[in-house]
């Protein structure tokens, strides 16, 4: 027995039909999108930046070195505003403006990062368009003790005695974290904390937390 089947197509108002409806979808699902492509741009950058700083710390443990993590926070790339350059001192005398032919954070130059001897520049991190150091205000005021201390009303606690707002943090080779400035004495706190926004500041604040005595870097995520 033989059975005859007639294929049929759309016809064109069917296809208008399904056409305008995914027009419809789309148009619904287009501003989640934008709203979401800033989140994932600044949880991706806080991620590179607190494995960044935590390997910064193993490197200082491995090495019996002295890394430093430098923050200049203004800095313009060709991606966005703001650099993170990783220094490991093998000649232990950065920071050191008195040492003939040391670096130091106030002189150093972070659009061509150098070094010399058995120091280097490990790596730089620059952060991607639309993410920044900063706070929008979804971040906590202030945290419990012993961090207390920590100033988290701006983009770098330890920064800003610059005129461009450049901090570091010295990790030693027992781990543990200073906080400079500028060049010379360490700054007295109880740690110090790197916030990050995206802009527009829709998608939250990203903050990592330095602990002093142990060096562990925390993360903290609000919005």
């Amino acid at each position: 027995m033989t059975t005859n089947r007639t294929s049929r197509g759309f016809t064109v108002i069917e296809a208008m039909v399904v056409l305008a409806i995914i027009g419809i979808l789309a148009a619904l699902a287009l501003p989640s999108l934008f709203r979401q492509r800033p989140r994932a741009h600044l949880a991706a950058a806080t991620v590179e930046l607190q494995s960044l700083v935590h390997s910064a710390r193993q490197q200082a443990l491995a090495t019996g070195h002295d890394v430093w993590v430098l923050v200049f926070p203004e800095f313009v790339s060709g991606e966005g505003t703001g650099r993170v350059v990783i220094y490991e001192d093998g000649n232990f005398d950065f920071s050191i403006p008195s040492s003939p032919g040391g670096m130091d954070l106030d002189r150093f130059v972070p659009g061509t990062p150098a070094s010399a001897g058995q120091s280097r520049v490990v790596t730089t991190m620059d952060l991607p368009a639309g993410v920044a150091f900063g706070t929008d205000g979804s971040g906590p005021s202030s945290l419990p003790a012993p961090l207390a201390g920590i100033n988290l009303t701006q983009g770098c606690s330890f920064c800003g005695t610059l005129t461009d707002h450049r901090g570091a943090i010295r990790f030693d080779s027992r781990g543990r974290a200073s906080f400079y400035g500028r060049a010379g004495v360490p700054l007295v706190t109880t740690g110090g904390a790197l916030n990050l926004t995206s802009s527009p500041t829709i998608s939250g604040q990203r903050t990592l937390v330095v602990t002093p005595i142990t060096g562990t870097v925390r993360l903290l995520v609000n919005g």
